[in-house]
């Protein structure tokens, strides 16, 4: 007896359409899911520097998740295309931004010109006692526990990152620091330094000071010689700026 040839087409076509269906499963959704958990990667920068802004705080508006950059900037969170995220950190302005793509983001942060208050009191204001006090106590309440090179001290640790009291330790902890970095350089790095060696006075003087304002690296190690020739060859370097460079030099105001 002759056998049917439609049997084993229809057991073939069967299994052909279960592979199918297996290996479907199998894919991922290219659809929705892909439109939901993507992790947004981004940089923090200060505007007037580009120096990257640590331990600023990153909310998603829409879900509530938040996180915060790391010593270099660094970012990364969860979200969403159209979802919205709040960037803050205390003496910055607030901002935000609405995730079209996912492409590593930079994002400025402008300083608000407002006060920094310690316990009530103005950061400037403070002794130098009283900051050294301050910085000491928001580094046990942080809970800083890493010694690196990063600043010519202590780096927070990032397993240390959970809790509100932490996170406002960590960041009063980075303004005192910058703080005292700033009175060290102004200490040294004055006016009056700067126009007995150089002609410049009023708004040329406030440009060079800063373009050239020296690292808190350089002025703990140089003496008073090497600081001299740093002014000497810095002014050279600032007399052949042309007017557009001299115009893109943010100087500080008289109120800041």
């Amino acid at each position: 007896m002759p056998q049917n040839p439609k049997i084993p087409v229809t057991i073939g076509r069967l299994i052909l359409m279960q592979l199918i269906l297996a290996v479907t499963l199998l894919l991922p959704d290219t659809g929705v899911a892909q439109q939901t958990n993507n992790t947004l990667n981004g940089i923090v920068l200060k505007l007037d520097s580009g120096e990257p802004l640590q331990y600023v705080e990153i909310t998603n508006i829409n879900t509530g998740t938040a996180t915060e950059s790391d010593e270099k900037g660094n970012f990364s969170i969860k979200a969403s295309k159209n979802e919205r995220l709040r960037f803050e950190y205390p003496g910055y302005r607030t901002d935000t931004l609405v995730i079209i793509e996912f492409d590593l983001k930079r994002v400025y942060l402008t300083p608000d010109g407002s006060a920094i208050l310690i316990d009530e009191v103005r950061i400037e204001a403070l002794s130098d006692n009283q900051l050294a006090t301050e910085i000491e106590r928001a580094k046990r309440e942080g809970q800083i526990a890493e010694a690196s090179q990063h600043r010519g001290g202590i780096r927070i640790s990032p397993s240390r990152w959970f809790g509100q009291r932490g996170k406002q330790a960590r960041q009063r902890y980075e303004l005192l620091l910058a703080e005292q970095e700033r009175r060290k350089i102004d200490s040294r790095f004055t006016p009056q330094l700067i126009t007995s060696l150089t002609p410049l006075s009023g708004q040329q003087l406030g440009l060079y000071m800063t373009k050239y304002r020296p690292t808190v690296d350089f002025i703990s190690s140089a003496n008073d010689e090497a600081l001299r020739l740093y002014i000497m060859d810095t002014y050279a370097a600032f007399k052949k700026l042309t007017p557009a460079e001299l115009s893109e030099i943010k100087a500080p105001t008289e109120d800041q």
